[in-house]
């Protein structure tokens, strides 16, 4: 009976101490649970901050690449450059001969209320307007002309871009019928020969060395039958289309100008004349 006590109290006495010390490993466990969970949680939140960061910069490096491999079209081009030219009354063409692979880009020359000058580029690939690439030295461009406009506060000086000129008599061994209606003058003079016709308030003339092979003939009326068909800007007063050959077919210089009251607006190209015809015609 004695026995059977002490084993019961000692039954007892183990249950005892092993209620009192169950609840302090479970709060040392509960305690190093947190402290991992809030580990874990510290982990977590600055993962996102890094994430951030390079998708912040993934995203300013795509973009920079976009930013440089954005091309523009001819006519945003040109928009682009008349929206920085301070002249109201400026005017340019709204097409230029580029070919399928170029791109048209332009810098301003001169910007002023009363005068501007804009040089027209092709390019092998895009180059923003203004660009400091844009000189002579950079064999990846090729100039297709320079557009100007300007007001003359002295008309002597605007009549002298303009100088008279007789067509209504014409000499029977000096007249050339250039089709379309349209008879010309052709005559020589210091080693040069001078063939002029007139269309409306523009005079033309195309000027070759009188050495050379080049038929003006031919030439005039290829000009003569695309004005039949594209017409072009009527001036207040005068209009002047000026071709000239200084060696051979391959070098060629075209002056156009045309007048509306004090401003003289001119494009100067080495394009083929038809080709200055049309940057003229489509001149706005």
């Amino acid at each position: 009976m004695k026995k059977t006590y002490l084993a019961s109290t000692l039954v007892t006495l183990l249950a005892l101490t092993a209620c009192n010390n169950s609840p302090a490993e479970s709060s040392e466990m509960n305690e190093n649970q947190s402290e991992q969970t809030t580990n874990n949680e510290e982990s977590t939140n600055s993962s996102p901050s890094h994430v951030k960061d390079n998708s912040t910069d993934s995203t300013e490096d795509t973009s920079s690449s976009t930013e440089e491999s954005t091309t523009l079209s001819t006519d945003e081009v040109i928009n682009q450059v008349k929206a920085e030219l301070l002249m109201k009354e400026s005017k340019l063409p709204t097409k230029f001969p580029v070919t399928d692979t170029g791109f048209l880009t332009a810098i301003i020359n001169k910007n002023e209320e009363q005068a501007y000058s804009v040089s027209f580029y092709q390019t092998d690939t895009f180059i923003p307007i203004n660009d400091s690439t844009l000189d002579d030295t950079n064999q990846n461009i090729s100039l297709i002309a320079t557009v100007e406009g300007e007001v003359y506060v002295d008309p002597t000086k605007q009549q002298e871009l303009f100088p008279e000129t007789s067509l209504d008599n014409i000499p029977d061994e000096m007249a050339v019928d250039l089709g379309q209606d349209i008879v010309g003058m052709e005559e020589g003079a210091a080693g040069s020969t001078y063939l002029q016709w007139k269309e409306g308030r523009w005079v033309f003339q195309i000027k070759t060395l009188s050495s050379s092979s080049l038929d003006n003939v031919n030439i005039a009326r290829k000009m003569v039958d695309y004005l039949e068909l594209n017409a072009l800007p009527v001036p207040n007063e005068s209009g002047r289309f000026e071709v000239d050959y200084p060696e051979n077919a391959a070098n060629v210089e075209v002056i156009s100008r045309f007048e509306e009251g004090d401003i003289v607006y001119s494009i100067k190209t080495n394009e083929v004349p038809i080709d200055a015809l049309m940057m003229t015609v489509v001149t706005e």
